[in-house]
């Protein structure tokens, strides 16, 4: 729009939608995009009340949104197409895409964790708990699309997730994975820790990964953590009519079954009830093809829905990952994440043997556990050469020497584009207001190998980390979910250290030295949470205290008391980069 006024004096435009409303019936046009379903009766009751006192003023009668809308498309050539419940509708559903980017958890009533698990949850009366409206919600009740026909031809609905992703609402698309949810809870009942993996996206016709076979019985018997082992195959598969054409027909007649019983009729009743090199086998129907990479990723990056409410902890094992997993792997690796509150206690460092007291360590709980990538460029995250790394990242997924397309080449090309600018951008002096917070820069670092990936199923940081993470990745439509998770945790990290308002990072201290040649603390990273704001397990402006030689000889004293968190929801949560396996 541009206007060339007729003298030099100021002109005011008012621009308006063309049309008023009272503040009651604004207010009640907000009131029916919120409400849940089980307040419909009430609501129509307030409605209909509300429908004859509180009359929306007839644009017709109203000089002042006359003026608007004269005065704007006279001058402008352009007026309002949105109406005010219109824009409420959006202007709502945009705060809720920021209050509340993934859907809320579906807290078990009655206990301290979460549970994402299934659709629904249910109080201890038996009766659900309604979903709070999310930002699809909003936009239905008023019949407005997420893209509209003005839109940019590449405007799509980033919102609108496979249904069996954890991190999608009631608006969500179908997936291979929908058919097989309810048995691949009843595979998993009682089971606390899943090792798993998956070959999908083609003809499978042999498992690359072997394991042992594990449903949880011997480690109940030894009172542990049981680990069951499940693989994602697809039920067309070569490797499912090989498996098939081995069973024995005294085996196939207790599922009801005969030799000449169809291939289908067989998936179904077996389905679940097979076992292939320690894996048992979850078909799903029409995997064979090329998946989308929002599906793709269910199983690796949002996969609490795929598994029973009694699963704590999963292990996600790659189908490339080159050595032997086992479900002691997976119980030990759950184990790790979470770590008691420990004493300060003395430490000898050096050729002289010097003492020194390392400050206490709180108790504390990891939602993720992953290992560090290797030989990562020794610079500053807010320098990191990206395009190295990403060629790194590459080979590490088999991506390297010729084997990625030119699609997937020009994929990664953009998305390390795309965080080079935006690190460009937001460490630029030039965009940035002067005060002390705004001196952090955007470093990404935490670059990762995720062959395997742990995670806990059960803590809602654990969830929004995961939906982030899941739903940052799958929009490149690449192999390289390591350089999302960088970016993913390069934001979080700068937002944990403006809002907690941590120092600027300095030098490393001797402490730091210290705690990283005789600890594990630095591979604990925390995670921000609008509930707490934890720091790093030893703040770096503590420094280290030496032990005189006249008393560093005496017996162990303990320096200080362990504190304990009063409840778990205290316990501070962090993600784990460990070089366990």
């Amino acid at each position: 729009m541009q206007y060339r006024p007729a003298q030099d004096s100021p002109t005011v435009f008012n621009i308006g939608s063309g049309e008023s409303s009272t503040l009651a019936s604004f207010a009640d046009d907000i009131e029916d995009l919120t409400e849940g379903d089980d307040h419909s009766q009430a609501s129509d009751k307030r409605h209909r009340h509300h429908r004859h006192d509180k009359k929306v003023i007839d644009v017709e009668h109203s000089s002042a949104a006359q003026l608007a809308g004269i005065t704007s498309g006279e001058y402008l050539g352009w007026t309002a197409s949105t109406s005010i419940q219109d824009g409420a509708a959006k202007m709502l559903a945009w705060h809720l895409d920021r209050a509340m980017p993934y859907f809320p958890s579906a807290n078990v009533v009655g206990t301290s964790e979460s549970d994402f698990s299934a659709l629904e949850t249910f109080y201890e009366d038996g009766t659900a708990v309604p979903r709070p409206i999310d930002s699809l919600g909003v936009l239905s009740r008023r019949g407005i699309p997420l893209c509209s026909s003005e839109d940019d031809p590449t405007c799509s609905d980033e919102n609108i997730l496979p249904c069996a992703s954890e991190c999608s609402t009631s608006a969500c698309s179908p997936s291979p994975f929908d058919s097989i949810i309810h048995l691949s809870h009843d595979a998993t009942e009682d089971c606390d820790v899943v090792m798993y993996t998956m070959s999908l996206g083609y003809d499978v016709d042999e498992l690359r990964l072997e394991t042992e076979f594990s449903d949880g019985t011997e480690q109940e018997g030894w009172l542990e953590s049981t680990v069951c082992t499940i693989a994602y195959i697809p039920s067309e598969s070569k490797l499912v009519e090989s498996v098939i054409e081995q069973i024995p027909l005294a085996s196939l007649r207790k599922r009801g079954l005969t030799k000449r019983s169809s291939f289908n009729e067989k998936v179904d009743k077996l389905n679940g009830y097979l076992a292939h090199k320690g894996w048992v086998l979850i078909l799903l129907p029409g995997a064979t093809d090329s998946l989308p990479s929002d599906v793709t990723y269910i199983p690796k990056l949002s996969p609490a829905r795929l598994f029973h409410p009694t699963v704590r902890k999963i292990m996600f094992v790659d189908e490339y990952f080159s050595h032997t997993p086992y479900p002691d792997d997976a119980q030990f690796l759950s184990y790790e994440t979470s770590r008691g509150a420990l004493k300060a206690r003395k430490v000898t460092v050096g050729p002289k043997k010097t003492k020194y007291t390392i400050p206490e360590e709180p108790e504390r709980r990891a939602v993720l556990l992953v290992s560090p990538m290797r030989n990562v460029p020794k610079a500053s995250g807010d320098k990191m050469p990206l395009k190295s790394v990403t060629r790194s990242l590459m080979n590490e997924v088999g991506l390297g020497d010729g084997e990625a397309d030119d699609n997937e080449l020009r994929d990664v090309d953009t998305q390390r584009g795309f965080y080079e600018m935006s690190r460009g951008f937001i460490n630029s002096l030039g965009t940035r207001t002067p005060n002390y917070a705004s001196h952090h820069v955007i470093e990404i670092e935490s670059f990762i190998r995720s062959r395997w990936v742990v995670h806990h199923l059960k803590l809602d940081e654990g969830h929004q980390l995961r939906c982030q993470w899941y739903r940052e990745h799958v929009k490149w439509n690449t192999h390289l979910d390591q350089l999302s998770f960088a970016y993913v945790m390069a934001k979080r990290d700068l937002v944990r250290k403006i809002i907690t308002r941590q120092p600027l990072s300095k030098e490393e201290t001797m402490l730091d030295k210290i705690i990283k040649l005789k600890t594990d603390a630095y591979e604990w990273h925390p995670i921000y949470t609008l509930e707490d704001s934890p720091q790093a397990v030893h703040r770096s402006q503590i420094n280290p205290q030496a032990i005189p030689d006249n008393i560093a000889e005496l017996p162990e004293q303990e320096i200080s008391d362990a504190k304990h968190a009063a409840e778990e929801n205290d316990t501070p949560s962090f993600y784990v980069v460990s070089s366990s396996m």
